[in-house]
């Protein structure tokens, strides 16, 4: 439950924090930017910060496993490693669409 807590208070704070910047942006260059992307972008990055953790902890078990780079990795390695840890490999790959 804590960590849901920290993702949801992470997120709402990134969420504010483009709105307020996408704001201000526009305020001040006149410009006017595609409604929702630094909202977005804000949410997105205050998830990933809440949850850097277990992006880690996907990251240094594919070097432990394979002594590879994540992005080097082939689609078979890939998929041995998704079965033997799914929820950790789901992370990592939402992390690098980031």
């Amino acid at each position: 439950m804590n960590r849901l807590k920290r993702t949801i208070t992470q997120g709402t704070v990134g969420g504010i924090a483009g709105l307020i910047a996408e704001r201000g942006l526009e305020a001040a260059t006149g410009l006017d930017f595609i409604n929702g992307v630094l909202e977005i972008a804000g949410v997105t990055l205050g998830i990933a910060n809440a949850n850097r953790d277990l992006i880690t902890q996907a990251y240094n078990i594919t070097k432990e496993r394979l002594n590879k780079e994540p992005k080097d990795v082939t689609p078979d390695e890939w998929e041995q490693l998704r079965k033997e840890y799914p929820r950790v490999m789901d992370y990592l790959e939402r992390a690098l669409r980031v």
